[in-house]
């Protein structure tokens, strides 16, 4: 239930932005245990982050997600923008690896992190639609 919440709030869209690229965004707004909800304004604040991360890392404007997407639970937009997200990256460590060494580009390291990420997105998607579609 905490990974549904903390999608449709933004926190771990910001903080799979910055496992894509650390510190993205740099302040995120989490919940405590005193106060297990944020306010729509931290949400909002936290979704706002995420997609200028994703814009400043060349995600084209056509597959961004906006703010209400996340909120009112448009999961195909979200999903949409993520997969961008990390075909935009993948396309970066590919260009990486053309111009280095071929020790380094045997390395599984970054192909485990990408797969992880996309399974990740999947999991957190899934559980994202059961809470948007089978919760009142």
């Amino acid at each position: 239930m905490t990974e549904i919440l903390s999608l449709a709030n933004g926190t771990i869209l910001c903080q799979l932005v910055n496992h894509v690229r650390p510190r993205s965004v740099s302040i995120i707004h989490i919940p405590s245990p005193a106060v297990p909800k944020l306010s729509l304004a931290k949400c909002r604040l936290n979704v706002e982050n995420f997609v200028a991360a994703c814009r400043r890392l060349g995600v084209p404007e056509v597959t961004l997600c906006v703010c209400s997407d996340v909120l009112l639970c448009k999961l195909p937009n979200v999903l949409r923008c993520v997969t961008a997200l990390l075909a935009v990256e993948g396309e970066e460590k590919d260009r990486s690896r053309l111009h280095s060494s071929p020790e380094a580009s045997s390395s599984s390291t970054s192909l485990l992190s990408a797969d992880f990420l996309l399974f990740y997105c999947a999991v957190m998607a899934l559980l994202y639609v059961l809470y948007c579609y089978l919760l009142p």
